[in-house]
């Protein structure tokens, strides 16, 4: 598997010895964190990103890549006054789990995707052990659990008020899902995990597998979509996310299977490497971070369809926009369902977070859609119809301020 910076940052051997070891707060660590990051992304300019990355898999003792990774490392240490006797720091400064996610894209078929994704919110992410510590006094989180030889944990947390991402590790002493390069959780009662906000349980939610890192860990990042519940209950107003400043993760799973990716069985299907039943709690806190969101105005319209206005959020971009039914002349789409995007200044569209379509009666609906944003001036909401030879409805430009 190919490497990334933050890989060949672990492999550089660093004498810490003569640093003068430092404790730090959750609190701390992420301050340093942002900092080491904005570091590291200078460091990529200097020497070359994905051409560099490549390359480093069959030099990684070239000058180049050594004096790069050796800055980083002095970072690590040199910031604040960070320091440890102890090789693992600089994965835990840049969070270990990202840092793995991005090591496990390489050379994936949504490698750029899944790095662009990785990367923003590891850059914007809290560790979860920051927000329990900031709750000091308060009783019931539980942010790792071990059961069956198979420890679970959740590490970083991602939430804008718009969608929620979290961040596990999975480690395990089991011969079988040890030699697995996924690890999946099977259905119960019809279900793979369960995951409820403040108590209100969620349906719909898919828990994505755990993959396998370098250093025989599984990880995984979990996604759950707030603009767009889809438990009935959620819907009808049990669980309100507005006014609210924190919400409380319950998270369970049970019965885990390991598979490899690369080889079937006689009926087809994956090569099983073993199973473990149990079960699996986790509970932990998350504070929903607005304060980086900014709303603007927009209100362009071409063709009966109206962008309204738009949201900027730490991670993502939210555009809320008024769709007609396009059953009628002159769409004439009888599914009413155009392809829809948010595109940069080339025309690409910019990968999708999330979505809320409320559909009214007379066939119209309002969305709000959500993409991963990175500070793109202009941009357009394109509608284009899905025939062989496809028919753009609209193509509205906009500036985000």
């Amino acid at each position: 598997m190919e490497k990334n910076i933050y890989g060949l940052l672990n492999e550089v051997k660093t004498d810490l010895t003569e640093y003068e070891a430092a404790e730090l707060s959750s609190q701390e660590l992420e301050q340093h964190k942002q900092r080491i990051i904005m570091e590291v992304k200078n460091m990529e300019h200097r020497f070359g990103r994905k051409d560099n990355f490549e390359q480093a898999e069959g030099r990684r003792k070239s000058k180049v890549w050594t004096k790069a990774a050796g800055v980083a490392a002095a970072c690590v240490i040199a910031i604040g006054g960070v320091a440890a006797a102890n090789p693992v720091l600089a994965k835990e400064l840049f969070s270990d789990v990202f840092g793995k996610l991005i090591q496990n894209a390489q050379g994936e078929k949504y490698e750029k995707e899944d790095t662009e994704m990785f990367t923003k919110l590891g850059e914007n992410a809290t560790a979860v052990q920051a927000e329990v510590e900031s709750r000091q006094g308060r009783e019931g989180y539980c942010t790792t659990v071990e059961n069956n030889g198979v420890t679970l944990s959740v590490s970083d947390v991602y939430c804008d008020g718009y969608v929620l991402y979290y961040t596990a590790v999975l480690e395990t002493s089991d011969e079988g899902l040890s030699q697995a390069d996924g690890i999946v959780i099977d259905a119960k009662d019809g279900k793979c995990s369960t995951i409820a906000l403040d108590g209100t349980d969620t349906e719909g939610y898919s828990t994505r597998a755990f993959e396998k890192a370098e250093d025989g860990t599984f990880v995984a990042v979990q996604r759950l979509d707030l603009m767009n519940p889809t438990d009935t209950e959620m819907q009808s107003g049990v669980f309100e996310l507005e006014g609210k400043e924190t919400i409380v993760v319950d998270w369970s799973m049970w019965n885990l299977s390991g598979y490899q990716w690369d080889q079937w069985d006689e009926q087809g299907e994956y090569l099983s490497t073993g199973k473990v039943d149990g079960e699996w709690r986790l509970r932990f806190p998350v504070t929903i971070d607005r304060a980086g969101n900014k709303v603007f105005d927009i209100q362009k319209e071409e063709n009966g369809i109206t962008v309204k206005s738009g949201t900027k959020t730490k991670a993502g971009l939210v555009v809320e926009v008024d769709l007609p039914d396009f059953r009628q002349a002159p769409y004439n789409d009888p599914y009413n369902d155009p392809d829809i995007a948010i595109c940069d200044a080339e025309g690409k569209p910019l990968q999708w977070m999330g979505q809320q379509a409320d559909l009214h009666e007379d066939g119209t609906s309002t969305w709000k859609i959500m993409v991963l944003y990175d500070g793109q001036k202009d941009l357009s909401f394109q509608a284009v119809s899905k025939d062989e030879e496809p028919v753009t409805f609209a193509d509205i430009g906009f500036e985000v301020p």
